[in-house]
């Protein structure tokens, strides 16, 4: 497991109805340096309360989302992100998985101490953490034909947004991409934000999805990545 300092630390809010998997991942959860603090709640009708609170990360199984958490989740502030755990990724379920404004994904079947400090990490850095073959399942549905909305606005990105969205797609972080364009992580975020915008995507796996879909950027990696890390 990764060394994480003090100042990196998180707070932590766990959501489920399972009170199974409630109680593992309290277990889990106090085992990892990471955290600071963790609180655990029945459902998203006791999330309510905490919408306005200092949590870093939410963690929320994807089986207990309904209208009344994506709304939620939708809600929260910037500083707050959100952990999807994923009991099993069926075709069926991966446009609903897409449509949540999450900030990363975790399988239930790779849970562990290990794997979750290191995707609480990751989403805690700005990054998509995601299994892979959720991974392939969305490479795939944007690479199926689609019908253009002819009444929908064309996309029109300045050169660095272009630049940005090409290392998106090829699953680089805020961090990594303002290495590779000499930019600050600030000036990164905000041309994130922007393409997010122009995109009318709300995160950054729909954001890539559409643009291989629309033929907007083209895939630069040639490999096929173990995990998404946009």
């Amino acid at each position: 497991m990764a060394k994480t300092s003090k100042a990196c630390k998180v707070t932590v809010t766990l959501a489920s109805r399972n009170e199974f998997r409630r109680l593992g991942l309290e277990q889990l959860l106090q085992r990892i340096p990471l955290v600071e603090s963790f609180t655990s709640y029945e459902g998203g009708a006791e999330l309510a309360s905490v919408a306005e609170s200092e949590t870093d990360i939410f963690i929320i199984p994807v089986e207990d989302l309904d209208e009344s958490l994506v709304a939620f989740i939708a809600r929260l502030p910037e500083h707050s992100k959100t952990l999807l755990l994923l009991d099993r990724v069926s075709d069926e379920r991966v446009s609903r998985i897409a449509a949540v404004p999450a900030h990363g994904f975790l399988s239930e079947h790779d849970l562990g101490v290990e794997s979750l400090a290191d995707a609480l990490e990751r989403v805690s850095a700005g990054e998509v953490p995601m299994p892979y073959e959720l991974t392939m399942k969305l490479l795939r549905r944007a690479g199926e034909p689609c019908r253009v909305d002819r009444d929908r606005a064309p996309v029109h990105l300045t050169p660095r947004e272009q630049e940005v969205l090409s290392l998106l797609v090829d699953g680089l972080s805020n961090k990594q991409i303002a290495s590779r364009l000499h930019l600050s992580q600030h000036s990164v975020k905000r041309l994130v934000t922007s393409i997010l915008a122009k995109l009318n995507t709300p995160n950054r796996t729909l954001a890539v999805a559409r643009s291989l879909r629309e033929g907007l950027v083209h895939r630069t990696a040639s490999r096929e990545p173990e995990e998404f890390t946009a």
